[in-house]
């Protein structure tokens, strides 16, 4: 009980020091993500072209085992939105589980009332496909929106399985800019094949807070990243002892 203790006081006191660091505009250093850099870059390439971004937020359901995929993809699409709004270039975002298209209204909504353009929001913005019984009719659809050419690219985020081929496909061979992030291995295995902007695992729940770079969120990453190196370093410390000892 006291080692734990002592624990969660150092990483309060490691989040409360580069937190302050942060915020006094000295860089923490965390590791850089393509992906992340790619989707930073998204509305701006959809103003330039005159197209919307496609964002597809995957048929988890937020009452399931899929819930922290869909709640990290529902991040993404508010920095999404806000910025696409305030340009009057909102995404187009498509899903495929009833739980998630309220919340992604809302999300466009609330991004168009802070743009001050509430009056241009409009519920279809946001399309149901196909229920998450059936993921490749929803696949497919998102396919279908690909081939009209009126998107400029192509961003995945959610829980998705190997359907995601067949969207990911489509918009290689449309050459569009493609950001990828699920937490379903049969998909990644799928996404690195077309893409080399994958968010995996982690990255997918990290990407939030590379986009907001509040300095709160940033000095948990890099607080996480230091509990990771040491972890392993003990792993490793401890594996080493046993190979000696015996």
């Amino acid at each position: 009980m006291n080692t734990l203790f002592a624990f969660i006081i150092i990483v309060v006191v490691a989040l409360l020091i580069l937190t302050r660091r942060q915020r006094n505009g000295r860089s923490l250093g965390i590791r850089p993500l393509s992906a992340c850099n790619s989707l930073s870059n998204q509305v701006g390439e959809a103003i330039e072209s005159g197209r919307q971004l496609q964002v597809s937020l995957g048929q988890g359901s937020l009452v399931g085992a899929a819930n922290p995929a869909s709640v990290a993809a529902i991040h993404i699409l508010d920095h999404l939105a806000k910025d696409g709004c305030a340009s009057s270039t909102p995404p187009l975002t498509t899903v495929g589980d009833g739980t998630l298209l309220p919340i992604a209204q809302d999300s466009l909504r609330q991004a168009h009332e802070a743009a001050g353009r509430l009056n241009e929001y409009k519920p279809s913005m946001t399309q149901f496909l196909a229920a998450n019984s059936d993921p490749y009719a929803y696949a497919g659809g998102i396919a279908t929106i690909l081939q009209q050419g009126k998107t400029s690219s192509n961003l995945l985020v959610g829980r998705f399985g190997p359907e995601l081929a067949i969207p990911a496909e489509i918009a290689a061979r449309k050459n569009m800019e493609q950001v990828i992030g699920t937490d379903d291995p049969s998909a990644l295995a799928v996404a690195t094949a077309v893409t080399d902007n994958v968010l995996v695992g982690e990255e997918l729940f990290a990407a939030s807070a590379y986009l907001e770079n509040k300095p709160g969120q940033i000095a948990s990453l890099k607080v996480q990243d230091i509990m990771r190196w040491l972890v392993i370093i003990t792993i490793l410390l401890l594996a080493l002892s046993q190979v000696l000892a015996g």
